[in-house]
């Protein structure tokens, strides 16, 4: 009896797995919207005094929405760097995958929760922890892709893969220094949450290439 003719190569088509990936992003950061930028209560005057303080009102919370934006953005970009250089997908691709998709979506939940928590214990270093996790399975996909000959596309130059693995490395790294520096009731907020992630956010930017 002859095989089946299968229309992809493993258990779900990459190009199938690639949009689910864009709708949980798209999803998380639709949620960032909504956590951090509140629509105005009460009774809605046309008046220009309303709209300047409703403006002034949420303009702290604006930093916390662009801050939260744009490390989804990074890991956005790092996620499909790694699907791009893949010529299919097996069975424990799909599940890393998914377990890294689950860590995200807490992204928007575990930023909110930081943003209204003024101590460490529990939720100060919830979303160093979310980061963690997260940067750790995207790290486990990576080298996993990395070490499959039969899924990594093979005109990979050695350069681009130290810079990639640097540049997915760097952020689960800045999250143990953020859970040892606010798990600590001495230096909780010492160093505020958007500086120590614009760090690494920066280097990945600036150390970005395209080949």
């Amino acid at each position: 009896m002859k095989k089946p003719v299968l229309s992809c190569k493993g258990p779900v088509p990459q190009d199938m797995l690639e949009i689910l990936m864009n709708g949980i992003f798209a999803f998380a950061m639709t949620l960032i919207v909504k956590n951090n930028i509140p629509l105005p209560s009460g009774n809605v005057s046309e008046d220009i005094y309303f709209f300047i303080e409703f403006f002034f009102s949420i303009f702290f919370d604006g930093f916390s929405f662009i801050f939260t934006f744009i490390l989804l953005a990074i890991f956005y970009i790092l996620a499909f760097e790694i699907m791009r250089h893949c010529v299919s997908v097996d069975r424990i691709c799909v599940y890393l995958v998914f377990g890294f998709l689950l860590t995200i979506i807490f992204i928007p939940l575990s930023s909110l929760l930081w943003s209204i928590s003024d101590a460490p214990i529990p939720y100060g270093i919830l979303f160093h922890a979310n980061i963690l996790i997260s940067g750790l399975t995207l790290l486990c996909l990576w080298v996993y892709i990395f070490n499959s000959p039969g899924i990594l596309f093979k005109g990979m130059s050695q350069e681009y893969i130290k810079n990639l693995s640097f540049r997915i490395g760097i952020f689960p790294l800045t999250a143990l220094i953020g859970i040892l520096i606010d798990g600590n009731e001495i230096s909780f907020g010492i160093i505020p949450i958007i500086i120590l992630y614009l760090i690494p956010i920066a280097i990945c930017v600036r150390n970005s290439r395209d080949f």
